[in-house]
């Protein structure tokens, strides 16, 4: 990965080590390649860092093994504190306790010491930028799902206005048709609607789609995430997930999305299909 220092110098680090000869080596070069470092001793320290400087901090990096508070405990308090922040961790050991608690607190990579410094920058700027797009991409999944959410409730409470907002929806789902990536399918990932944009896409007729289940679209790249996996976690989180894939078109171009994907719930509040908005991010 070719690094760009623009991105760099947009970047706060909370770095987190209690290795002194470490900490001084590593902050020296962090100094001069990021925005700001945020330096910590240990945990305790860390996370009094964190909560006077959240609005500029923009990812963690912390060992293990510290005084007073290891890295671990340090990062289930941040999590209860701004969930989702990328977390780096860095340790000497290879204990896989450390690795499974870890993977349970969320945290997004892991890297043995010694630790190479560009490694840990490219892992830091490919972290930051992928919490950046999926935040904009769960951020416009809610707000849509709000305004739908919004017209229902509003048709239903003003019959009189019945007329103009279902013209007014005509409107809007012709937008999102001409431009969106976006899909609906039943409860059991069988999908009952497509925007033009993403048949277009996919050099898909609606025959070959509609009626079928949502693993026509082939995916390559799903981080270990297949959409039926996706769903039955939304249902148990009740939110909108969001998820890289790699899908293959039907002229068999492969193309990486951020996937969102929001349970739809009926009146007795049981799933009853789910919304996918799709976000290209590259072509192979």
């Amino acid at each position: 990965m070719q690094l760009d220092t623009k991105k760099l110098k947009k970047i706060s680090v909370l770095y987190v080590e209690d290795d002194e000869s470490v900490r001084e080596q590593t902050l020296g070069l962090f100094e001069r390649i990021f925005k700001k470092v945020f330096i910590a001793e240990d945990g305790v320290e860390g996370l009094k860092k964190f909560k006077e400087n959240i609005p500029q901090i923009d990812i963690i990096v912390t060992d293990i093994n510290m005084p007073n508070m290891n890295g671990l405990e340090m990062v289930r308090d941040i999590n209860r504190i701004v969930p989702n922040i990328p977390i780096i961790v860095t340790t000497a050991h290879t204990d896989s306790e450390h690795l499974i608690n870890a993977i349970d607190l969320n945290v997004d990579k892991y890297i043995s010491k010694p630790v190479q410094v560009r490694d840990l920058t490219v892992a830091i700027v490919e972290l930051v930028a992928k919490y950046k797009r999926l935040h904009n991409i769960e951020s416009l999944a809610k707000t849509l799902v709000q305004k739908n959410n919004e017209d229902i409730v509003e048709n239903e409470e003003l019959k009189v206005k019945l007329d103009h907002q279902e013209k007014m929806i005509e409107h809007y789902k012709m937008i999102i048709d001409s431009l969106v990536f976006t899909m609906e399918t039943d409860k059991l990932g069988v999908i009952r609607s497509a925007s033009k944009k993403l048949l277009t896409f996919f050099d898909y007729s609606q025959s070959e789609l509609l009626g079928k289940n949502i693993s026509q679209l082939k995916c390559t790249t799903c981080n270990g995430n297949s959409f039926q996996q996706l769903m039955l976690k939304s249902v148990h989180t009740k939110k909108t997930i969001v998820s890289e894939h790699t899908l293959v078109t039907g002229n068999g171009q492969k193309v990486t999305f951020d996937v969102a994907m929001t349970p739809i719930y009926g009146r007795d509040s049981f799933v009853t299909g789910y919304t996918f908005y799709m976000d290209l991010i590259s072509t192979h």
